[in-house]
C-alpha cells in the first residue's frame, strides 16, 4: 500500500467518525431540548388541573345560580375571557424585559 492510500483511508475514517459524532451530538441536544419542553408542559398541565377545582368552587361561590348547561357555558366563557386577558398581560410583561 502506498502512503497516499493509507492517508485516504485514514482521512475517510476520520471524516465518517466526525459526521457520526456530529449527528449523535445533534440528536442528543435535540432530544434533551424536546424532553425538557415535554416535562415543562407536563408540569404546567398538572398545575392547571390542580387549580381546576379551586377555580370551579370560586366561580360557583361568586356566581350563584342553577347548575344547568347554560350556566356551565357561562362559567366557561367567563373563565376563558379572564384567562385570555391574563395571558395577554403576561406576554406584555415578558416582552418588556
Amino acid at each position: 500500500m502506498s502512503v497516499k492510500n493509507i492517508f485516504k483511508k485514514d482521512w475517510r475514517a476520520k471524516s465518517r467518525s466526525m459526521i457520526i459524532n456530529g449527528e449523535v451530538s445533534n440528536f442528543t441536544k435535540t432530544f434533551r431540548n424536546n424532553f425538557t419542553t415535554l416535562l415543562i408542559s407536563a408540569l404546567g398541565l398538572v398545575a392547571a388541573l390542580s387549580w381546576n377545582e379551586a377555580i370551579k368552587e370560586a366561580v360557583i361561590t361568586l356566581i350563584p345560580g342553577e347548575k344547568t348547561v347554560v350556566y356551565k357555558f357561562y362559567i366557561a366563557i367567563t373563565i376563558t375571557i379572564i384567562s385570555v386577558t391574563f395571558t395577554y398581560f403576561l406576554s406584555k410583561f415578558k416582552t418588556q424585559n
